[in-house]
């Protein structure tokens, strides 16, 4: 606007210059009027006014109409599915206005839904892959039903079979929508005082049978008494999982400790098995949605478990990590603070 502002003042300065000149050397505004140099005056004036409008609509067109026009066909891309679209900037760097920061803006959309698009088609990938492994089973099983032949010791082992499988479903489906909740922070928080200790050492002896049938060595160094401010039943799930995913992946009369001590203004617990283990590339997506490093137990797990808790102690200003080499077993740590204040809101 300043420009066009600039631009009129000079031409209104030269389309004026004839008439002053002119109005200069005569005697009284009517001998101006009724000169003949009046008509050419006037045609001049049309002339430099025809030329800023030109000019005028030549900058509206080169700095507003065609980068909005640009925007536009972008935009009209993008709802079509493509998000390859790169909209580059108008001006260099030292001279950017609104509309260079908004194609970059722009672009930064397109982006992210790119990004956030390749994740959807992976989740919905993913998701029917590990529907079909568990609906196969029930399907094969379920035909297999039907044959008069068999016994009613192969009867019930197909009919364990199929109860396993829907099991494994149901399992997949809640984890899911639990995710899905966890992702978008819809997950009601339910913050409130309880004995950290007490939990880990309920959600140990829930699992006792599990390590207890493969003779595994399990040990337990609990603080006597932690209190801490946070989702009881959403920590409830981290504990179980790791646990699990211990006992698990460890041998018959392998070692898994359960470890619990002060640190940081918080409280750091560790679940330290001597299984398998893994190796550093897997462990670098181990807290990926669906992804499953070791492949021989891949039909007891669907992947979701280590992302849930993640995302669980993300929301509890906590951090998880791990640690692992192969065939030397893993470490997951997680650190809590336990002074965190209860936020009313």
């Amino acid at each position: 606007m300043r420009n066009y502002i600039l631009t009129l003042l000079l031409f209104s300065i030269i389309g004026g210059i004839p008439g002053i000149l002119y109005a200069s050397n005569a005697q009284n505004w009517q001998d101006v009027l009724i000169s003949g140099y009046t008509g050419w005056y006037l045609l001049y004036w049309v002339i430099f006014s025809a030329i800023f409008s030109a000019f005028a609509a030549f900058r509206r067109y080169r700095d507003f109409d065609k980068p909005i026009k640009q925007l536009s066909q972008g935009a009209n891309q993008v709802a079509n599915g493509d998000f390859s679209v790169y909209l580059p900037a108008i001006h260099d760097a030292e001279h950017y206005d609104y509309l260079d920061i908004l194609f970059e803006d722009f672009n930064l959309m397109v982006s992210e839904l790119g990004s956030t698009e390749t994740l959807k088609s992976n989740f919905i990938s993913n998701v029917s892959h590990e529907f079909k492994a568990p609906l196969a089973v029930i399907q094969g099983y379920a035909n297999s039903l039907n044959d008069d032949s068999l016994s009613v010791k192969e009867r019930q082992k197909y009919l364990r079979a199929i109860v396993e499988a829907t099991n494994n479903l149901a399992s997949l489906v809640t984890n899911i929508l639990r995710l899905n909740k966890l992702e978008n922070q819809n997950m009601p928080t339910k913050l409130s005082y309880f004995d950290l200790s007490r939990q880990l050492a309920d959600c140990a002896l829930q699992l006792e049978p599990n390590w207890e049938k493969k003779e595994i060595d399990f040990q337990a160094d609990l603080l006597d008494h932690c209190p801490i401010l946070a989702d009881e039943d959403m920590l409830a799930i981290v504990w179980n999982n790791l646990l699990n995913n211990a006992i698990k992946f460890t041998p018959e009369k392998g070692k898994v400790s359960l470890i619990q001590k002060k640190q940081d203004q918080g409280v750091l617990i560790s679940v330290v098995d001597s299984g398998i283990g893994m190796e550093s590339s897997v462990i670098d997506h181990v807290f990926e949605q669906f992804y499953q490093g070791e492949t021989s137990h891949s039909n007891s797990g669907n992947g979701l478990g280590l992302a849930m808790a993640k995302k669980i102690i993300s929301l509890s200003n906590g951090t998880i990590s791990v640690q692992s080499k192969v065939n030397l077993g893993m470490t997951f740590s997680v650190w809590l603070p336990t002074d965190q204040k209860n936020d009313p809101d």
